[in-house]
């Protein structure tokens, strides 16, 4: 039976192939994807969701539009990269109505709601209102799948992880709440680099999915060999619903994560108590490594169903 999902997302290219690999691979079933603000503004992310899913084969999955702003925070500057509209046509699908922070309350409470997991892959706005809303949702989501944070390196400050830094008062909700957490972090993402030749043999599967998907890997690789001089990129959020189609494909070690607030150099970071030192009680299960074998052939899996 497939893994129910639920996915919150800021759709740029990683988000896209998240969606894509979520709603197409058989061993999960995309029930909906939630939009907020973090690499575009809101009216961008939106348009950029509502692209992928409807040119990626995924019409009939609902989308919901959420939290345009943090919680506090002005939203965080972004790079001309990140705040781009995807190389799609137009969409003619549209939002559902309602709030995506009512459509999580309303979804959890039901039935179905125990047994779905949530997958941020975005600032963690959506989700930390919705718990403001209803507490009660911190008993009813029974794990959250997130690609956010890094317990030793950042990638938009020295110290912290976009995802974190673009809105660290929702996150420190989010990891307080009392819910399973899975961090998929930088140190994972970076062991699962996707190269130009990985990029075309996805293209070469010739499915609708596979087709968006590729466009968008080759256009996130090409920017970390010009800008980074690496020899792949991090498709991030991939690695995020990979680790819940093959939850064996990430290594994890329980840590205490503290988000910080406040810290004139440090704020957004996720800090980490890898070595146990603190004695805390572990509030997510913090990921150490992936296989990267693995979470390439999930991810051809998933762009390759239904050809």
């Amino acid at each position: 039976m497939a893994q129910k999902v639920i996915l919150d997302v800021d759709t740029g290219g990683d988000d896209a192939v998240a969606i894509l690999l979520a709603g197409h691979h058989p061993a999960t079933e995309l029930v909906a994807v939630t939009v907020t603000h973090g690499n575009a503004p809101l009216v961008v992310t939106l348009d950029n969701t509502l692209k992928c899913v409807e040119h990626g084969g995924l019409r009939d999955v609902p989308v919901y539009a959420g939290a345009g702003r943090p919680l506090i925070a002005d939203p965080a500057p972004l790079d001309p990269v990140q705040n781009r509209s995807l190389p799609l046509p137009a969409p003619t699908l549209r939002p559902q109505p309602g709030h995506a922070v009512d459509f999580l309350i309303d979804y959890y409470m039901r039935p179905d709601g125990p047994g779905t997991i949530l997958v941020p892959t975005a600032p963690q706005t959506n989700i930390a209102l919705a718990l403001l809303k209803e507490p009660r949702l911190a008993k009813r989501i029974p794990r959250i799948v997130t690609m956010a944070g890094a317990y030793l390196e950042g990638n938009v400050t020295p110290s912290a992880e976009f995802n974190i830094f673009a809105d660290p008062e929702a996150a420190r909700i989010v990891f307080n709440s009392g819910i399973p957490i899975t961090m998929v972090g930088l140190e994972v993402t970076a062991q699962a680099l996707v190269t130009l030749d990985d990029a075309a043999k996805l293209k070469a599967l010739n499915t609708v999915q596979a087709k968006v998907a590729a466009e968008e890997i080759r256009a996130e690789v090409q920017w970390f060999m010009d800008t980074l001089g690496w020899t792949g990129g991090q498709i991030y959020d991939a690695c995020a619903v990979a680790a819940v189609i093959d939850p064996g494909l990430l290594e994890t070690k329980p840590m205490h994560v503290e988000i910080e607030l406040t810290g004139q150099h440090t704020r957004g970071r996720t800090v980490a108590d890898i070595s146990g030192y603190q004695k805390k009680q572990p509030n997510a299960d913090v990921g150490v490594s992936i296989d990267r074998a693995r979470f390439m052939r999930v991810l051809f899996e998933g762009m390759r169903a239904g050809a």
